[in-house]
């Protein structure tokens, strides 16, 4: 929940930076009136709903969305294919994607999804349909009222996130190709006036025209010793229960970074199509299919596609280069929700499509890596830190720049653990551990178990106070022999373990990947590696003879994690074999090693 405090209006102060000017005001004297810190067009929308059928009015009010998004993606297409293509294409592209996830959130995604869709719906079908006398029901959309009605529509989406912004810009620069000044007048004046008029509301209730700026804060259900800490939910939980989050500065100056901007954005534009946790390709195939059907399509495109690609092309633009960090969403969101405005406009990429061919394709990709996320929505969203632990997912690439608002971090007890810092002169570091293959240690113990047959994958993290140039991995075996595969910066190592047997794997840990969320706050940066550890052997712990309680985890190998500074990483042999490295007392591992008793 985002709350936050209102203002009584000043006057007026401009920038030279964006937002280019700044509502100055007196903070409310009102300590007890707390306003909602996101904007209002999604709840009014739903207000009606929810009136009548409580909070599942969200679920009714979202399931009336998806259907209209439906309707109007079958109606674009079937007016250029023919009706069982177009049907399995419309449906392809709503239900074959992460979209249907969010109707089960009380968030605006799928409202913004919506909006954009209807939007080009209108301004595009005339382009497509068929003459005025056939279909005199949407006679309508033929003419000027179309492109209204998207002006308006494109003005709610606007307010509801300000980068919708960008998906009305082709329409009035269309007009202008058009040299059709009246309606360029006409859609502008109507958008803006739509917007201003709800940035004005804002203005009027909260003194401010950003309702995510001043003094906001997020408040969780349960925020540590404070338990239910919404505010005036218990005696002595106000509003500082909650954690800053307003957003009054550009930080214009960190984003444009030199040592940061380029490999940001070439890591987001891989990211943004392959991403793991956000990519396009797993996550919104249909768009990419449309994409690529529409770049190879010569004589079959249109025009006013063009323009469509551009806003596509120039909202994915503006996230990598404004959000570098943050573009997928934050919060647990499964892909990327900030896409799901300009998602809706790869709808009308698709050139006239006469095969089944392509739908099934579709729905053949779309199926495979969000299918299971569909047919189970509300657990996708309790649990979005599951789908990528596994399958098809956990092929693609980590989204490291978004490391600290990736769905894993929903799971507190998994990431940021700490490691190293022995006393032998290695330095502490956290570890983000991104599936379940890695048991965690009990409390106090810097080593944790690879299970029995499986690989687990995980991210390093340092400062920068030192040159980092080694890992060592202190490895011991359980009581059954096993291979140990280690893959770092795609350089793989592996080694044979007999049973009980002890070494170390000495590995050069090369260039890390910069992180820079941090000096957004603090000035500094971060180091990132990842690491996989496979095992390929593993046993059960026998039952204890004391009738204590059981270790029934799968063990594989133990690992024991260390960073190192200094030396030269190009002098350092990586060893591939056990025979290479120095080996340690071999014993039985129940008498060598403590087998960690966790629930986990």
């Amino acid at each position: 929940m985002f709350l936050k405090f209102g203002v009584d209006v000043t006057g007026v102060e401009f920038m030279t930076e964006p937002s280019f000017f700044r509502i100055k005001g007196d903070p409310d004297p009102d300590k007890t009136r707390l306003l909602f810190g996101k904007s209002f067009i999604y709840p009014l929308f739903a207000a009606p709903f929810v009136s009548v059928f409580d909070l599942n009015g969200f679920l009714w009010f979202n399931a009336l969305l998806l259907a209209g998004t439906f309707l109007a993606s079958y109606t674009f297409v079937g007016a250029r294919s023919g009706t069982i293509v177009s049907l399995a294409l419309a449906s392809a592209f709503v239900f074959a994607t992460v979209v249907p996830v969010y109707y089960a959130w009380m968030m605006p995604e799928l409202f913004n999804f919506t909006l954009g869709v209807l939007a080009y719906f209108c301004w595009l079908y005339k382009y497509v349909g068929a003459p005025v006398p056939s279909r005199p029901r949407t006679a309508w959309l033929r003419g000027a009222w179309g492109d209204v009605l998207a002006a308006v529509i494109l003005g709610i989406a606007t307010y509801s996130k300000v980068t919708n912004l960008l998906l009305f810009a082709p329409i009035p620069l269309w007009f202008v190709l058009k040299r059709d000044w009246h309606r360029v007048v006409i859609i502008s004046t109507l958008f803006g006036a739509t917007v201003g008029g709800l940035f004005a509301a804002n203005v009027a209730v909260s003194g401010d025209w950003n309702y995510q700026g001043g003094l906001r804060r997020t408040f969780y259900q349960n925020n540590g010793n404070l338990g239910r800490a919404y505010p005036f939910q218990q005696p002595g939980v106000g509003f500082e229960a909650g954690k800053d989050m307003g957003r009054n500065d550009s930080l214009f100056d960190v984003l444009m970074d030199h040592d940061l901007f380029w490999p940001n954005l070439r890591s987001n534009i891989k990211y943004f199509v392959v991403g793991r946790y956000g990519g396009l390709l797993p996550y919104f195939f249909p768009a990419v299919l449309a994409t690529l059907m529409f770049l190879f399509a010569r004589g079959r495109r249109e025009l006013w596609q063009w323009f469509v690609l551009a806003a596509v092309v120039l909202h994915i633009a503006v996230f990598i280069l404004s959000q570098p960090y943050t573009y997928l969403g934050s919060g647990g969101s499964i892909g990327n929700r900030y896409f799901m405005g300009a998602y809706g406009l790869s709808l009308f990429l698709f050139p006239p499509i006469r095969t089944m061919a392509v739908p099934m394709l579709a729905w053949a990709v779309g199926a495979t890596f969000v299918g299971k996320m569909v047919l189970h929505p509300f657990v996708s969203s309790l649990e979005p830190f599951q789908p990528a632990k596994n399958g098809l997912l956990r092929i693609l690439p980590i989204e490291l720049t978004n490391l600290l608002g990736l769905p894993v971090m929903t799971q507190g007890f998994r990431v940021r653990l700490w490691y190293g810092d022995t006393g032998a002169g290695d330095r502490g570091f956290q570890v983000f551990h991104f599936d379940d293959n890695a048991y965690l240690p009990e409390e106090g113990h810097k080593s944790f178990w690879i299970r029995g047959k499986s690989r687990a994958e995980m991210v390093f993290k340092t400062d920068t106070a030192v040159h980092y140039r080694i890992v060592n991995l202190h490895l011991t075996a359980g009581a059954v022999a096993t291979d140990v595969t280690v893959t770092l910066n795609g350089k793989t190592s592996r080694v044979s373990l007999t049973p009980g047997q002890e070494l170390d794997l000495r590995l050069p840990l090369g260039s890390p990947f910069v992180y820079g969320f941090n000096k957004m706050e603090t000035g500094e940066v971060n180091w990132l590696w990842v690491i996989s550890i496979e095992s390929s052997n593993g046993f059960t712990p026998p039952a204890p003879v004391d009738g204590s309680r059981a270790d029934v985890r799968y063990l594989g190998v133990l690992v024991k994690p260390t960073v190192w500074p200094g030396g030269n990483p190009r002098r350092l042999r990586r060893t591939a074999s056990a025979s290479r490295l120095p080996k340690r007392r071999s014993c039985c591992v129940m008498r060598s090693v403590p087998v960690l008793m966790s629930e986990n």
